[in-house]
């Protein structure tokens, strides 16, 4: 029978860290305690949007300083904003 590869947890960074601390008022700190996180983690977390936030500031996905990983939520920010707006047009 053939087994899948464990995949080794991801570090998190400096931004991913902080994000972790604070979002949710805590509730997701103990991913910064832990300094690391699996996909399958994330995956089972229960909140897409933290989710978003650990992948989109991801040293993998090239957001390795605090400048890039502020400008990506500022740019998530617009997009949401966008979203509102276009919502509170119904």
């Amino acid at each position: 029978m053939a087994t899948t590869p464990k995949t080794a947890p991801a570090p998190l960074n400096a931004s991913q860290k902080q994000i972790a601390r604070s979002y949710g008022g805590g509730d997701y700190a103990h991913f910064a305690e832990k300094g690391a996180f699996r996909a399958a983690d994330l995956d089972t977390c229960g909140d897409a949007l933290f989710r978003f936030l650990m992948v989109e500031l991801a040293d993998s996905e090239d957001c390795d300083t605090l400048e890039e990983a502020i400008r990506r939520c500022e740019s998530a920010r617009q997009q949401i904003d966008d979203a509102i707006g276009a919502l509170e047009a119904l």
